[in-house]
């Protein structure tokens, strides 16, 4: 039976730790999942069975279920070895959190230890050890946002993955909390003492989104915050740095398919 840590938890999700003691006999098992649950693999492996699939899920991958799904978890040698730490979307059924069935249709139920997934677990740890909970629920909500088919390169050295995996967050937080200043991508890059482009690629392959992308999304969810506090869409669109109304509103009517007018009404 494993041992259950709690980290931290909100009404929206659920971090905790797992592991196997090892005073423990362990037996295979099977189990119908009843939640949105991701486990980062941090250490030993063991093996997954859902349906006819069959995988060997090693540290530095993701086990990803959903509500329904049937799985075996066995292991091979004396016993279960690995620890995991999980998050638990509980607020997904509020949420309407996918509702077109995509995890179960996609039938892989494991994402690989890419360098994307191993910054989301980087930064998850992170932000629990420095009890930094907004963090924790942008890396917990990232997780759930990865597909099984998201492609990867080749992983970087420990040593070179924690250095980029530094500078990437401390401009991902430069972002969050300036997102109305005027940014550029040269200007970040040379906040952290990189080039423009190998910063772009970095940056791309950590976040999932190029820098403008990720400003844009930034300003764009402060903005809808704004106005169902009850502000005008003028002051709304300088509030959050944008230049310009037209393009403003072309934008926030793409992103949430509506005129930010109509939330302002």
């Amino acid at each position: 039976m494993a041992r259950i840590v709690s980290l931290w938890s909100s009404p929206e999700i659920s971090i905790y730790r797992f592991d196997h003691p090892v005073e423990h006999e362990d037996q295979a098992y099977e189990e119908v999942a009843n939640a949105f649950r991701a486990s980062f693999v941090e250490e030993g492996t063991f093996d997954l069975h859902v349906g006819e699939g069959r995988w060997r899920v090693n540290a530095g991958d993701v086990m990803l279920s959903h509500p329904g799904m049937r799985f075996r978890a066995g292991f091979q040698g004396k016993g279960f070895n690995d620890t995991c730490l999980s998050v638990i979307y509980l607020s997904s059924a509020e949420d309407g959190f996918d509702s077109q069935r995509s995890w179960a249709r996609a039938g892989r139920p494991v994402l690989p230890g890419t360098n994307r997934v191993r910054y989301l677990r980087w930064g998850l740890r992170r932000a629990i050890e420095s009890r930094a909970f907004m963090a924790a629920e942008y890396f917990a909500a990232a997780i759930f946002r990865e597909t099984p088919e998201a492609p990867g390169t080749s992983l970087f050295s420990e040593h070179k993955f924690a250095w980029y995996a530094e500078r990437v967050e401390h401009v991902r937080e430069r972002i969050d909390r300036d997102y109305a200043e005027e940014l550029t991508v040269s200007d970040l890059a040379r906040s952290v003492g990189m080039s423009m482009f190998h910063f772009s690629r970095i940056f791309i392959e950590l976040i999932g989104a190029p820098p403008h992308r990720y400003l844009l999304e930034r300003r764009l969810t402060a903005a809808r915050a704004m106005l169902r506090e009850g502000r005008s869409v003028t002051e709304t669109c300088y509030a959050c740095g944008f230049n310009n109304l037209s393009h403003f509103s072309r934008s926030f009517a793409r992103r949430f398919g509506d005129a930010p007018s109509r939330l302002f009404a």
